[in-house]
């Protein structure tokens, strides 16, 4: 007998509200693909609006980003959600290597893909992204061009970080940061640090609540690769979306962690105030307490599919 699976190779899953299935999407590298998953909703007729998801700093899409993509598809969005090149199930060498650069293009890519996919509406083209990705979507935000119908920004890096104490650890950060971008610049390969570690240990991340900390994030800890370039560093530093607030050319949802050790409440203030388009929804919790499984999941999830809805209704 004939099952689903048969009939569609790529089918990873099937529920009452919509159909999951594996794609790859050529990346702007020849040969270098970008691993997907493709939520499309049973409810409704095809072209669906489609929201296209990423994650934040060396991590990848397996790190809770279904739990996301299922409750948008069971509303009734399509979702297509990636990994970036050189990360999780994409391809690409450096393994784990942070190119800011490479990371927009990797979003501009899998936009003109949905654009021309006849399941994906090429008018109602949503874009969502948290942590460091939130720092992307926010920067594409203001990108005419792309005629995006709407953003939404979780926990976003926008450019203005806490300022670290002077430590041993983040002398030793900045110096590895150096030989990092010194190596790659002459052929050499990458000079890899922790993404997260606990505090006063060497990590680009390594806040009281890094995710190292933690037990009860959405993911098993072997889908946490936990390296990344050293020089993300500076990617960082240079990757400030408030710059560009005024610039935004659709409805954005700015949602903050007024206790985000990482992505400090400054920098959603500022985007904000500078950002008609803008608007922003503070949460009294930290970085991590939006994910799932934790306290403040569903009041943020429940924001951005108040915000999704209204401004992109089905």
């Amino acid at each position: 007998m004939a099952t689903a699976a048969d009939a569609n190779p790529n089918l990873v899953s099937e529920t009452e509200h919509f159909v999951r299935t594996n794609i790859k999407i050529p990346s702007l590298t020849p040969k270098w693909n970008l691993d997907a998953w493709c939520y499309l909703p049973k409810a409704g007729r095809a072209p669906h609006p489609v929201i296209i998801m990423a994650h934040g700093l060396g991590s990848n899409k397996l790190m809770g980003l279904a739990v996301y993509a299922q409750a948008f598809a069971s509303a009734g969005y399509a979702c297509v959600v990636f990994d970036y090149r050189r990360w999780g199930a994409s391809d690409g060498t450096p393994r784990n290597s942070l190119y800011i650069a490479d990371q927009l293009d990797d979003y501009r890519t899998v936009i003109k893909y949905c654009r021309q996919q006849p399941e994906f509406d090429p008018q109602r083209v949503i874009i969502w992204g948290t942590s460091l990705a939130g720092g992307h979507v926010s920067v594409l935000s203001a990108e005419a061009e792309l005629n995006l119908s709407a953003v939404v920004a979780q926990c976003p890096w926008l450019g203005i970080g806490a300022k670290p104490a002077l430590s041993l650890p983040l002398l030793k950060l900045i110096a590895y940061s150096y030989l990092d971008w010194i190596e790659q610049a002459v052929g050499f390969g990458p000079l890899y640090v922790p993404t997260a570690a606990a505090p006063g240990q060497l990590a680009i991340l390594n806040t009281p609540d890094s995710p190292m900390l933690r037990d009860d994030l959405p993911y098993v800890k072997s889908d946490f690769p936990n390296e990344i370039t050293a020089s993300a560093v500076f990617q960082m530093q240079k990757h400030r979306a408030v710059d560009n607030a005024s610039k935004v050319t659709c409805p954005i949802l700015i949602v903050h962690a007024d206790h985000d050790s990482i992505c400090v409440t400054q920098g959603a203030l500022d985007f904000a105030r500078n950002c008609p388009k803008a608007e922003l929804v503070r949460l009294e919790c930290g970085h991590f307490d939006i994910y799932p499984r934790q306290p403040y999941h569903k009041q943020a999830l429940d924001a951005e599919l108040e915000f999704i809805k209204r401004i992109v209704p089905v």
